[in-house]
């Protein structure tokens, strides 16, 4: 018997596009901003310090509170609205940025990354919970919000990957406040009275007192209970092995790719790449529940994703060349005038990276689509502690990794890390498949 939720994507009731388009425009926002950050943040601490211990710990400090705290955030979204809570995180994402580059301290980056992360984040989970809460977590509609996300991967990065390289740090991190402007702007056209909870309207505007701001060991319990239920206790798992996936791919990815002489604008382009990929992956997961088990589909596609970040140094081992003059010519008789001078030397090598970057852009699509409405579909009434619950996982991921990764790096070289950091989450991949039983399982009819 499955250990997850059979999904069906036949809906009783259609949700009116009034409703799920500001739900995926503030998903988009908010998501992608995750991946404008992962291009400008590693560039510019990378300005301000070599040591690769320091930059971890730079890049994992963007996800303690968030790890702390997200869950504290869905449960406040559960008993306010989470719309009224996203917009007071969307305001805060809106103000953080300028604050990296008018003060220019690891420590003070450190601060940054935290509460910027928290801001951000909170508006993610946000946008999860809406469509557990207004679209009941089908298949369909976390599709469609995943691929939204993917949108915003295919343009933001690099647009701001190319401001960074022509303008500098200061527009490029004013790039990500007009981007949180956005997530704010979409979030205020969700509906107001659209937010049902266990099939009755919230309470209209409830007044917060001190003590109901304040975190609470009854809303984290809550939240964690959720994890006895199988198909959550798999997906949180998985999630942590996922995310660990996203964080190599974050953080030290980029600062390999710096290194061996690719600009910040085709760093970009790679994470468009992810993006529009992705966004194919994502609006499959309905059609690949029907022709295989929930987790068979969940573990292999995360496994395949991990896989192409740890060969990350091998592909850059390869050596391949490709010569750029000829693929300048075919760009220019389709109309497209590109520069590829910044990467004429590694131009061969980065055709690869960007083969390897959308086989895994389409299995993150379809993993996190499948994630997202699994949990929506068993929490119930707990959609914004389900939704918490699942991306505390991947902070927990978000945070250590890179310190972990960080120190590997230090003691073994920054190519090994991806061997032995990609190598231990295959490892538990194949544990839980292996005594999972997914063999047995039925696809969603």
């Amino acid at each position: 018997m499955s250990d997850l939720p059979a999904s069906s994507d036949k809906l009783q009731t259609p949700i009116p596009w009034r409703v799920q388009i500001p739900v995926y425009g503030a998903a988009l926002f908010s998501n992608s901003s995750l991946h404008l950050y992962n291009v400008v943040v590693p560039l510019w601490t990378a300005t301000l310090t070599n040591d690769p211990l320091i930059i971890g710990i730079v890049l994992g400090a963007r996800h303690i509170l968030p790890m702390l705290f997200l869950i504290h955030g869905g449960a406040m979204m559960d008993k306010f609205g989470t719309r009224r809570v996203m917009m007071v995180f969307a305001s805060a994402a809106i103000v953080i940025p300028m604050l990296y580059p008018a003060a220019p301290l690891i420590p003070m980056l450190i601060v940054f990354q935290m509460f910027g992360g928290l801001a951000v984040m909170t508006t993610w989970i946000g946008a999860q919970s809406l469509t557990g809460s207004l679209m009941r977590g089908q298949p369909v509609y976390t599709g469609r919000l995943t691929l939204a996300t993917r949108v915003g991967t295919i343009f933001g990065p690099p647009t701001v990957g190319a401001i960074w390289d022509v303008a500098g740090a200061w527009w490029a991190f004013a790039f990500l406040s007009l981007w949180a402007a956005l997530t704010f702007l979409s979030t205020y056209f969700v509906p107001q009275n659209s937010e049902p909870n266990g099939g009755k309207a919230p309470a209209p505007n409830p007044r917060a007192t001190l003590s109901d701001i304040a975190p609470k060991l009854a809303d984290y319990l809550d939240a964690f209970r959720l994890v006895a239920i199988p198909a959550i206790g798999l997906v949180f798992v998985v999630t942590i092995l996922r995310h660990s996936g996203v964080a190599m791919q974050s953080n030290f990815y980029v600062i390999y790719l710096d290194g061996i002489g690719i600009s910040g604008t085709m760093i970009g382009i790679l994470f468009s790449v992810l993006g529009a990929i992705g966004g194919v992956g994502a609006i499959s997961t309905g059609w690949l529940a029907t022709k295989f088990s929930n987790r068979r589909i969940l573990l292999s596609s995360i496994a395949l994703g991990v896989f192409m970040m740890a060969i990350t140094p091998i592909i850059g081992w390869t050596g391949f060349t490709v010569e750029v003059s000829p693929v300048v010519a075919v760009l220019k008789f389709f109309g497209l005038d590109v520069d590829l001078a910044p990467v004429a030397g590694v131009f061969g090598v980065y055709v690869l990276f960007l083969i390897a970057i959308a086989i895994r852009g389409a299995t993150s699509g379809v993993a996190q689509a499948m994630e997202i409405s699994i949990v929506a579909q068993a929490a119930g009434e707990a959609q914004g502690k389900g939704a918490g619950l699942r991306v505390t996982a991947g902070r927990v991921a978000a945070v250590f990794l890179p310190i972990f990764m960080g120190a590997v790096a230090k003691l073994f070289g920054l190519e090994a890390s991806f061997f032995i950091v990609g190598g231990v989450i295959l490892t538990v991949l194949g544990w839980l498949a292996i005594r999972g039983g997914g063999a047995t399982e039925k696809p969603n009819q």
